[in-house]
C-alpha cells in the first residue's frame, strides 16, 4: 500500500491530519518529507494573467497540489 498523506509536525512528532486506516498499531513504514507548497501565493499570481490564463493555472495548480 503506497499513499501521500498530509502530516503536521508538533513536539518533534509527525502527526497525520486525518486518520490513517489500514495500518497496525507500531507497524514500521517509510516515510519521504516533501514540504507542502502554500497555494494560496501561488492563486495570487493569477490576478497578473487573463482569465484564460489564470483558469488554466489554478487547473493546474489544484491538479498538482491537492
Amino acid at each position: 500500500m503506497q499513499r501521500t498523506i498530509e502530516v503536521i509536525f508538533e513536539d518533534s512528532v509527525l502527526k497525520p491530519i486525518i486518520p490513517i486506516e489500514g495500518l497496525q498499531e507500531h507497524e514500521r513504514v517509510l516515510v519521504i518529507l516533501c514540504p507542502r507548497t502554500n497555494k494560496d501565493e501561488l492563486r495570487k499570481l493569477a490576478g497578473t494573467l487573463t482569465h484564460e490564463e489564470a483558469e488554466s493555472m489554478r487547473k493546474l495548480i489544484d491538479e498538482e497540489f491537492e
